[in-house]
């Protein structure tokens, strides 16, 4: 029989960082194809990039365990500093490395003018308060196929932070504890972007509002998809997690591909796929991730580095670009991780406190 999600989300046996290291790869892998000026065949065989799916899997993942943060410890000044804590210091390292290292050895502006140009400190300035969208640094990667742009990834982040503001006002109003509100409020941002409606496109701007990389479709997609976890983390006690209805989430999924209905699809399959996987593959695979949890920095640096390797090698192949990307990027993430991320975890413990796995009420 298929275990309950109540019932293992209670234990600490789960596979979330190896689906996150996953997850950040996919991303890495996706964005070798558009920096070298190619387009990538995921997205044409599916209709999503790899890199989509990636993101997808974060935002699955964050809005179940941040749910369940919450509903451990709803000091809404507790939760923010636990949010920022695992958000801010690794971000904030990251883009002054950038704009004061990085910057001054790829930019094509002479030294004095590129460290005398507002630009130049603006970037990591609104980057460190959560300003990622757009941002870029005078002179540096303007001949890039994808010109300019510095670390596009970094456009998920304010929506990462806009959705803990949600479950801290849901929290608030005590509907985290009322997974019908939840599953309305997924399925109206899963309505707002399917094929009869099409939000976006009927905006102005349509759906080509960028943010930096991603549209005005696929915030709302990831969105629905963090609020898809924290619906399952709130229904907990109903959900059994099963391969079987992971598949058939999956087939449907397939089905949708080449088609206007395929985020809608993948807006289902994702959140339930994740916490299957997280909860029932074996827990050995987590020697993949014993060097430390390096996932949210491979995010956070890979972007750059795979501009810099093109800026270096000009008609950089895609596997040239994974090869040469993947260990420096994983290396950079490893240093985040050992260096920043987990002295900064470690604060948690000052605004935390001892609380039990919060139980939902039988419904008859």
């Amino acid at each position: 029989m298929a275990p309950r999600l109540g019932a293992r989300s209670a234990s600490r046996d789960n596979v979330f960082d190896v689906l996150r290291l996953a997850a950040a790869l996919a991303v890495l892998f996706s964005h070798c194809y558009p920096l070298t000026g190619r387009e990538e065949p995921v997205l044409g065989l599916t209709g999503e990039t790899l890199g989509d799916i990636g993101v997808s899997v974060f935002f699955a993942i964050s809005g179940f365990l941040v749910t369940r943060s919450w509903m451990l410890d709803s000091r809404p000044r507790a939760f923010a500093a636990k949010r920022a804590i695992r958000l801010l210091p690794a971000l904030i390292v990251c883009v002054w490395l950038l704009a004061l290292v990085l910057g001054p050895l790829t930019t094509t502006l002479p030294l004095s003018e590129y460290l005398t140009t507002p630009q130049t400190w603006i970037y990591p300035l609104r980057s460190s308060v959560l300003v990622t969208i757009a941002g870029h640094l005078p002179g540096v990667f303007h001949s890039n196929p994808l010109p300019d742009a510095v670390d596009g990834s970094l456009w998920t982040l304010p929506v990462e932070a806009a959705a803990y503001v949600m479950v801290a006002v849901l929290g608030a109003v005590a509907l985290l504890r009322r997974p019908e509100a939840l599953v309305a409020l997924f399925v109206l941002a899963v309505l707002a972007i399917s094929p009869p409606v099409d939000l976006p496109s009927h905006l102005p701007g349509g759906a080509q509002d960028t943010a930096a990389g991603g549209n005005l479709g696929i915030v709302i997609h990831v969105i629905a998809v963090f609020l898809a976890g924290a619906a399952l983390y709130a229904a907990r006690e109903r959900i059994v997690l099963s391969w079987w209805v992971a598949a058939a989430l999956g087939a449907v999924w397939v089905a949708t591909w080449g088609t206007s209905w395929v985020t809608v699809a993948a807006s289902l399959f994702v959140p339930y796929a994740v916490l299957v996987l997280a909860y029932r593959l074996p827990t050995a695979l987590n020697a993949l991730v014993a060097p430390g949890d390096v996932s949210y920095g491979v995010y956070v640096y890979a972007f750059p580095v795979q501009q810099t390797v093109v800026l270096a090698w000009a008609g950089a192949t895609v596997l040239g670009m994974l090869v040469l990307s993947a260990p420096i990027t994983y290396l950079l993430g490893l240093a985040s991780w050992r260096l920043i991320e987990s002295r900064a975890l470690a604060l948690k413990r000052r605004v935390a406190r001892p609380a039990r796995e919060p139980r939902v009420p039988s419904v008859a």
